[in-house]
């Protein structure tokens, strides 16, 4: 969980960096030469230590290595020094995709795109983002990005080629079926591209179902507009959702709090390194109707707060499995050069005091999904899977067929007869053809087969509406 505002550890922080930037150019007793001041904490036997080691590799390592480097390094070892997994340097890319997730955008031109046999494919195309505006379509296959070739590139690196600077320009060169030997090129400039946080939907018997995906700069506002929307909708009682849920910022989780709870009871504690304790409280109004919680494993940070305040606060039950247990807040200063550095200031405490971090919340009504709901998908780089196959791409296709009702003898994993006549009749039920091979198309087959099914599997969300119309009568 990051905080929004500033804090005075920023500048703090920052001073010592530029402390070791400055040392980076000239020694420590150059600078007193020079008459240069130094940050407290500088003029140490410790620092003089490090600046030694950093001169020695500057001018003597065997070959030249930038400052940027050993700079750098230098940060993320001071971060890794201190055993906190939340303490960590972000290089640019990672930096950019944390302030991606927390703002609830991105900066890029509004496609979803997927590695399908070994091509970069178009999924979907967000209306009257750039991409659309500049006429690409679903299933347009990406072969350059501003000239490079796509070709045995990896999903991620294509991915990163796409973001970029809000404002600045790209070009993509596109293979598109319905126009077969030739490219097509599409030149547009990169946007912020909003996501949504915030999904609801009616179910049966008048109950709301509210999906919190993350907690980003705007999500109160979509959680008052869908609460609305459903409130509109006939609903009497609400399950939130908070399944996979990271986290996000704290004082956003306190304003989403603020659409359940009523004004004026707290929402979490924090503790900072004084041990002095700051309480925040809802900012109103709540709502009257009953509250089920949802959450899992990955239920972590921001999510946690929430839903510890639903709990303990509202009453509202949790449902699921034990979440992830993260009970510290961190700040971010960030840099020129578009890398930051995040940083635990604080823990934070439950309304009534409790700290959940590396316990995590434990579910009034514990259940489970279906072991089968797990299974990553495919590696589209080991396509096709034949027989006598031998590895984990096999077993994933053996577990799915069976969790589908397809007879297999054995899921470790060995493609065996059993195995290759599953495949036969899943590909003869789907209108493939059957050849016994896991190819990209059966593989993609396999996949949407599956998740129709995790979606009518869904036990905890049908023992979150069972709990919700016990707890609501």
């Amino acid at each position: 969980m990051t905080q929004k505002t500033r804090t005075p550890f920023r500048n703090a922080f920052a001073n010592i960096l530029l402390g070791v930037a400055i040392g980076a150019a000239v020694t420590l007793l150059g600078l007193k030469a020079a008459g240069v001041p130094l940050q407290p904490g500088l003029d140490t036997p410790a620092f003089r230590k490090f600046l030694s080691i950093y001169t020695d590799l500057h001018d003597k390592y065997f070959k030249a290595e930038s400052d940027t480097t050993l700079i750098n390094g230098a940060v993320d070892g001071m971060a890794k020094s201190l055993g906190d997994p939340f303490t960590e340097y972000l290089p640019p890319t990672d930096a950019m995709q944390l302030q991606n997730m927390l703002s609830g955008s991105y900066v890029g031109i509004g496609i979803t795109i997927e590695q399908v046999n070994h091509k970069l494919v178009i999924q979907a195309v967000s209306k009257n983002a750039p991409a659309d505006k500049a006429g690409l379509r679903p299933q347009d296959v990406i072969v350059k990005v501003n000239g490079t070739s796509l070709a045995g590139m990896s999903l991620d690196k294509a991915t990163s080629l796409l973001l970029g600077p809000k404002g600045s320009q790209v070009t993509l060169t596109v293979d598109r079926p319905s126009v077969p030997g030739r490219s097509l090129t599409f030149t547009m400039k990169r946007a912020q591209i909003p996501k949504q946080t915030v999904f609801s939907k009616m179910l049966d018997k008048q109950i709301g179902y509210l999906q919190i995906t993350v907690v980003a700069d705007h999500t109160a506002d979509e959680v008052k507009q869908q609460l609305a929307k459903l409130q509109q909708s006939g609903a009497k009682r609400i399950i939130v959702d908070l399944r996979g849920n990271p986290g996000g910022y704290l004082d956003e989780a306190v304003n989403i709090a603020g659409n359940f709870i009523p004004k004026g009871k707290v929402v979490v504690q924090w503790v900072g390194r004084d041990g002095g304790k700051n309480v925040m409280k809802s900012p109103g109004p709540g709502i009257s109707l009953p509250i089920v919680v949802l959450m899992d494993e990955n239920t972590a940070s921001a999510a946690e707060i929430l839903a510890a305040a639903l709990h303990e606060d509202d009453g509202a039950p949790l449902v699921g499995t034990k979440s992830f247990g993260k009970g510290t807040a961190q700040t971010t200063v960030s840099f020129s050069d578009g890398s930051s550095f995040k940083y635990t200031i604080a823990k934070w405490l439950t309304p009534k005091g409790e700290w959940i971090h590396g316990k995590g919340l434990t579910p009034d009504v514990p259940v489970s999904l279906p072991a089968f709901t797990s299974l990553p998908p495919v590696d589209a780089n080991q396509l096709p899977l034949r027989p006598n196959s031998n590895n984990s791409n096999v077993a994933i296709v053996q577990k799915s067929l069976q969790a589908l009702g397809y007879s297999v003898d054995r899921t470790d994993g060995y493609f065996d007869v059993s195995t290759e006549d599953a495949v036969k009749k899943f590909q003869a039920s789907n209108q493939l053809p059957q050849t016994g091979l896991v190819d990209a198309q059966t593989a993609n087959q396999l996949q949407t087969a599956l998740s129709d099914l995790a979606a009518r599997s869904d036990t905890q969300l049908q023992k979150a509406e069972q709990v919700a119309l016990e707890h609501s009568s």
